[in-house]
């Protein structure tokens, strides 16, 4: 897995840091919504589900490309109003079908702040 595209990017905080499975490293966004990732698997990766551990997300949508050009994405969930106690959250997501999949696109599209966090991610 490797992240081939975000909206934002902080040095201290790049996207990158989603892989290390750690909760005091973390990507964080710059600002402003909606916010992307987009996470390339090699080879393809059958996903059944997404699960996030993050802070101040509200907001979240997932989608899935078969290929690498990473243009034709198709939604498969949502999760609005992300409970949110004030420490990290625990997102888990299931894919409304298990695509083959090249490319996956988290898109954050509220947040109950400015910023949001994501100190990991991972895929069943």
């Amino acid at each position: 897995m490797e992240v081939i595209f975000s909206s934002s990017y902080d040095e201290k905080h790049p996207p990158e840091n989603i892989f290390d499975n750690s909760k005091k490293t973390f990507f964080s966004s710059t600002g402003m919504f909606p916010q992307e990732i987009c996470v390339q698997f090699e080879p393809f990766k059958i996903v059944n589900n997404v699960s996030i551990t993050g802070h101040g997300i509200k907001k979240i949508v997932i989608y899935t490309c078969e290929n690498d050009s990473a243009v034709k994405f198709e939604k498969q969930c949502e999760q609005s109003n992300v409970p949110n106690s004030g420490g990290l959250q625990s997102i888990k997501m299931d894919l409304k079908k298990s695509p083959r999949t090249k490319v996956l696109k988290i898109e954050v599209l509220e947040g109950y702040e400015d910023f949001f966090t994501i100190h990991t991610f991972g895929v069943l």
